[in-house]
């Protein structure tokens, strides 16, 4: 069976920004005022659809 396999956010996150986990991520967040918490949730979430749409995605191939 054939698939495409996306990236979700918390992988994105750990792979292609650095954090060690979702939840550092969240623990950065919480650490902010609320409008700067809005605008950097805003950047990581444009900045991952634009990796998503850009990047070529993976084939699964599932053999039996």
């Amino acid at each position: 069976m054939k698939g495409f396999v996306t990236m979700t956010f918390a992988t994105w996150l750990k792979k292609e920004e650095g954090f060690i986990s979702k939840a550092q991520y969240d623990c950065l967040l919480n650490t902010l005022p609320y409008e700067a918490r809005k605008k950097v949730n805003l950047y990581y979430k444009e900045k991952y659809k634009y990796f998503i749409t850009t990047t070529p995605k993976q084939l699964e191939l599932k053999l039996k």
